[in-house]
């Protein structure tokens, strides 16, 4: 009888082991869905209003050197570091819970 208690106390403590990690894990997935979606709002937004810059040029100012803009330029800078930061969470977030 004794030794049934203890497979069954190594297999609790292997089960109490798995359930924490696989917690751990879920843990960390939310956490880099909930940063992606921000990031991924946050290149809304600057898609927007990059897209009110580029308006602006046209209509009103009759001026289509929006190339040489400094707005222009941050805003698109903004973007690609954005793009690129959620890539790498995307990548974070499938290597979770992978065996290594």
């Amino acid at each position: 009888m004794a030794k049934f208690w203890d497979d069954f106390s190594r297999w609790l403590e292997d089960a109490s082991r798995v359930l924490s990690k696989e917690a751990g894990d879920l843990t960390m997935k939310g956490k880099l869905k909930l940063e992606i979606f921000e990031l991924k709002r946050k290149s809304q937004e600057l898609f927007q209003e990059l897209g009110e810059v580029f308006y602006g040029f046209f209509p009103l100012k009759g001026n289509e050197d929006f190339k040489n803009d400094l707005r222009i330029k941050q805003i698109v800078q903004k973007i690609k570091r954005i793009k690129n930061e959620i890539t790498k969470k995307e990548q974070e977030y499938k290597k979770i819970g992978q065996k290594k």
